[in-house]
């Protein structure tokens, strides 16, 4: 490899080291997902593979509740989730598919219990939500090719001044 080559490589390669990798939950932060509670119960929503999965727990010992009935209201629609045999409940997500925040009302029943849950479920844009879950910012991307034309640069004087050399 000729030094020019090596040069520019050598900056690009310092450059690509400066960008952040993404978290190992990168892909996590970027669904969509809630959290609602009250002094009885807990309520973890997230969005995955077209579904919205909602796990739900004993406020006070944080022990998973099974054989609840958990009604989601939106905008004036009422979904129940449906029961999973793993202990968590699931229903739907295809309403939620555009960008948008959206107030939910939820009505948990678990034996004797009952309450009311208010939360908004916020699905962004795919691609910013995605950026910012990755932790990749505009600023880091400009550092990141500064350094790589920085680099460029230094390997074409180098190699202009290896010319006027010979």
């Amino acid at each position: 490899m000729n030094p020019l080559r090596h040069a520019i490589a050598a900056s690009v390669c310092a450059a690509a080291l400066f960008l952040p990798s993404p978290p190992a939950s990168a892909t996590e932060a970027a669904r969509p997902s809630f959290e609602a509670h009250s002094e009885l119960f807990e309520l973890v929503g997230r969005i995955d593979g077209g579904r919205l999965t909602l796990t739900l727990d004993d406020w006070a010992s944080n022990e998973p509740i099974t054989g609840a009935r958990i009604e989601i209201d939106f905008a004036g629609h009422i979904r129940i989730a449906e029961a999973q045999a793993d202990g968590t409940y699931t229903l739907d997500a295809t309403p939620f598919a555009a960008a948008a925040t959206y107030p939910l009302t939820i009505t948990v029943t678990a034996g004797e219990q009952s309450d009311l849950l208010a939360t908004d479920l916020v699905v962004g844009d795919s691609a910013a939500t995605g950026a910012i879950a990755a932790g990749i910012g505009i600023k880091e991307i400009g550092i990141a090719a500064t350094l790589t034309l920085l680099g460029a640069v230094v390997a074409v004087r180098l190699h202009r001044r290896k010319g006027e050399a010979a």
